[in-house]
């Protein structure tokens, strides 16, 4: 269990925020919407226009967590490619 885990499983504490491009398979967009928004730990889903389909953002406990978080977005069918962008402060 990681500190600031709760038994459920349910992040209490967020130490981290990325924002991650999703570019997909033309005809699967929507698909990988809907697959997306069950998923726990993305926070905001957006679809754009441009050389990525899809935005969203993740929070997640620590860097491990959200790299197991973007395999599981990887693993979406018709996601093609994927741009992780770590937020940081200024």
């Amino acid at each position: 269990m990681y500190p600031g885990r709760e038994a459920t499983g349910l992040i209490r504490e967020v130490f981290m925020v990325a924002g991650v491009l999703i570019k997909t398979e033309p005809t699967k967009t929507k698909q990988v919407y809907e697959t997306l928004r069950g998923i726990e730990g993305i926070a905001n889903i957006t679809a754009v226009f441009g050389r990525f389909d899809l935005v969203i953002m993740i929070r997640a406990i620590d860097l491990d967590a959200a790299a197991k978080l973007i395999a599981r977005i990887r693993d979406v069918d018709g996601v093609v490619a994927t741009e992780t962008l770590i937020a940081t402060t200024l």
